[in-house]
Formats: structure tokens, sequence, C-alpha cells
């Protein structure tokens, strides 16, 4: 499988951004942060002390609507989490990301949102830390489908996702903990369970056998796993960032 491509610092006058794109689902994602700010005259919304998270989707060809906010309201969820938020110059400030949908299919209104959720997910993280805001750990996140005859597809594709009895989304921190799990369709607690072993199979490289007792090709190691993806895609910034310090030693 073709793994997901990523990179840092893609705008220039945002203080943070990112891009993401994975092949399976062909979703392509550009998030920018502006973090720490003066929010607007929403008053009720700062917290006074720690930072307020505002997220904003934006779909490619269509204006926001019941889905975008649906999915936002999961992001703020789950980023309010890693967000260091009493950090100095934070609190009473906010951290506005904004996430545009520049690739892939566009997901229809009624249609399942959870297909873009991981994409979106990552595009975040990585848009946070191009920005600098102090976080209390990483994570990552995949989309799981089971289909009718039992099987576990991995990132399955819109159209395979709408013929999926059931879509699972879950996102893994750095330290192993679940941090979200999104679930629609219909699905008993043992499948559930599988789903969710093969999450931290992918995410974390726990090995973890499927049903006939082989772990997936790419999968089980930490190497192979979509956290270590997420930092060395940090560590090949870095590196070029600080190449001219590097090269002078």
């Amino acid at each position: 499988m073709v793994g997901p491509i990523a990179s840092l610092s893609q705008l220039n006058r945002a203080d943070g951004s990112a891009s993401y794109k994975c092949p399976a689902t062909g979703y392509n994602i550009l998030g920018a942060v502006n973090a720490p700010i003066e929010l607007p005259a929403r008053r009720d919304a700062l917290k006074p002390e720690e930072a307020t998270v505002e997220v904003f989707v934006k779909p490619g060809t269509t204006t926001a609507g019941v889905g975008e906010r649906y999915v936002e309201g999961i992001l703020r969820s789950v980023l309010g989490k890693i967000v260091l938020g009493r950090e100095k110059g934070f609190p009473r400030r906010g951290v506005v990301l904004t996430l545009a949908i520049v690739g892939g299919e566009s997901v229809a209104r009624g249609d399942s949102y959870l297909t873009i959720l991981p994409a979106l997910l990552h595009a975040a993280l990585l848009a946070m830390i191009s920005a600098s805001v102090p976080l209390s750990m990483t994570f990552s996140a995949t989309l799981l489908g089971v289909t009718k005859s039992g099987d576990i597809v991995r990132d399955p594709s819109p159209t395979a996702a709408k013929a999926a009895v059931s879509l699972h989304v879950f996102a893994v921190s750095s330290k192993n903990h679940l941090l979200l799990n999104e679930s629609e369709g219909r699905f008993e607690f043992d499948t559930w369970e599988l789903v969710r072993e093969r999450a931290l199979s992918i995410c974390q490289g726990v090995t973890t056998p499927g049903d006939d007792g082989d772990v997936a090709m790419g999968e089980g190691t930490a190497s192979a796993s979509l956290n270590g993806f997420i930092r060395e895609t940090v560590e090949d910034q870095v590196y070029s960032d600080y190449a001219y310090k590097l090269d002078s030693i």
C-alpha cells in the first residue's frame, strides 16, 4: 500500500501550515494555524485561564454545511485534549485552525464524514507543530471499514466506504491513549474489538494478528506505523530548517 504524503510550512502568511494527502482515499488537506491571536468580540467563547481552540473546515467546491460543523466539533474536542493552553502567552488567546479540502472526492450532503476525518486530523496536528503550538503529545488516526463478508479494510475509498457495513475512526496518542473513537453502521462488540486492535497496529506499530493469524503487510512495526510517519515528517522538516547549522558542525 502506498503511504501518505505530508509536508510542513507550505504557507508564508500563516504562523504554521501543513499539507497531508492520503493516496488510498484520495483526500488532500491543506491546514493553516494562527496562534496565539486575539479572538473577535465573542467574549463568551474566551477561556480565562487557557487558550481557546477554533476550527474551520472549508470544502473545496461548496459552502460549509452541517457535515463540516459536525467534524469541526470532533476536531476541536481532540485538539483541545493535547494543546497546552495554559502555557505563557496562550491564556485568553485563540488558536485558530483552518483546514481546506483541496483534493479528493467531495463529501456529498448526507454522506459520512468519517472517510475524511483521519486526513483532517493529521493535517491539523502537523499544522499545529509547524506553528509551534505547545502540545502534550502527538497522535495518529486511521479509518477502517468492515465489509459484508467481515473483512477489515484500511482506508477504504469513498465508494467502498458507502458499501461497508460499518466504518470506524480511531485516534491514538503517542502515549497510547485512545483520543477518539467514532463509529457508524451495524456491528457487534467482538467486531469493534478486532477493529480496535487493527487500529493500534496501524497507528502505533503494536503487532496484533488478524483473523487468519497474519499481520498485514507494512503494519506491526514502529517504523511502518502512522505515528512513525508523523515523527519522520517533523524530523525531516527540522533537518531542512537547520541544515545550514548541521553542515557547519
